[in-house]
């Protein structure tokens, strides 16, 4: 059986959050940089829809980010 966020520490909860935040943020990072290349080539249909392909992807990242966010206690 897998353990529940009742089985872990308050402590472990957060450092788990911390990491969880940063592969997002690593992630949304990697999208952004990706539709900051395709922009930089000529313009295209076919990179315009790789733009928005990219852009999509981001929109689930950053609503995962923000719903985690708000789980974190505030540094000291």
């Amino acid at each position: 059986m897998m353990p529940t966020k009742a089985d872990m520490s308050e402590g472990d909860f957060q450092k788990l959050l911390k990491i969880a935040l940063m592969d997002l943020r690593i992630r949304r990072t990697l999208l952004e940089n990706e539709i900051t290349d395709q922009r930089n080539d000529l313009r295209t249909l076919e990179q315009d829809e790789a733009i928005e392909r990219l852009e999509q992807q981001i929109l689930p990242v950053q609503a995962d980010y923000d719903h985690y966010r708000t789980f974190l206690k505030a540094e000291k």
